[in-house]
């Protein structure tokens, strides 16, 4: 008998490190692969002296995109048109340890920009996003908000944008399906209930499922970096804040 015990508690170890070794072995593969698309994305842009400020730093990237990957707001230039994705790398946890691990293996944030609608339950446009958080004091339930902390210099210090080649059809189904979605409760489980909760990237991976882009490509939990790695997008957009607080921002223009 303790024989077999012993024999069971060896293969339960060799599976948890098997588990912990895949795991790993994954989420460094998406962290360099997501580094060397940003890189890449980044070697692109070409600086503008006539568009910057000493603020701002802009570098646009000729490219044939047939709608404008940033949006405008006064004197300001936000992240994302309707129906692209907005990302960042780094968790907004606080705690040391936490927050590198977190950001680590599964990212920070991820939201979906709005179009233009209006229902009886109110209205949107592309500077609203749907997303949904679980670091709410309150309400940690998927919501429609402005998109403007996208570009606020405290929130992150690296923001990515991404694109999916689509339709306007497919954009407006995309959108419909985020919205459907919107006061579903937070995910706190990832793997299990995902049918009736959702969290950040899991809620933009649905939505572009329902025109059959798959998004998170191993099949686990859909993490941020698979929005990014999954080969369906595109980097469209991307900002870092330098340590003068000087942010430099390419697009594709």
């Amino acid at each position: 008998m303790k024989k077999l015990l012993k024999q069971i508690l060896v293969g339960i170890e060799a599976i948890l490190i098997f588990i912990v070794i895949g795991a790993l072995t994954t989420a460094i593969t998406k962290n360099v692969h997501a580094a060397i698309l940003v890189e890449n994305f980044k070697a692109r842009g070409e600086f503008s002296e006539q568009l910057s400020s000493p603020s701002v730093k802009m570098y646009p990237i000729s490219s044939n995109e047939e709608r404008a990957t940033v949006t405008t707001m006064g004197s300001t230039l936000y992240p994302g048109n309707s129906g692209d994705i907005i990302i960042s790398l780094n968790s907004e946890l606080t705690i040391p340890f936490v927050k590198d691990f977190v950001s680590f293996f599964a990212g920070g944030h991820a939201s979906l920009v709005l179009d233009s609608y209006t229902d009886a339950l109110g209205s949107a446009s592309n500077m609203m996003v749907a997303e949904t958080t679980g670091l709410n004091e309150k309400n940690n339930i998927s919501i429609i908000s402005s998109k403007s902390y996208w570009g606020n210099r405290d929130k992150y210090k690296e923001v990515i944008g991404l694109r999916i080649p689509t339709t306007e059809a497919e954009r407006k189904k995309v959108i419909s399906k985020a919205i459907s979605l919107v006061g579903d409760p937070y995910n706190y489980a990832f793997i299990v209930d995902t049918k009736n909760k959702s969290y950040c990237s899991d809620l933009v991976q649905k939505a572009y499922s329902s025109i059959g882009v798959n998004l998170n490509k191993d099949g686990f939990t859909t993490s941020v970096y698979d929005l990014l790695v999954s080969g369906e997008s595109y980097i469209s957009y991307y900002h870092y804040i330098d340590q003068a607080g000087v942010k430099h921002m390419y697009y594709l223009d």
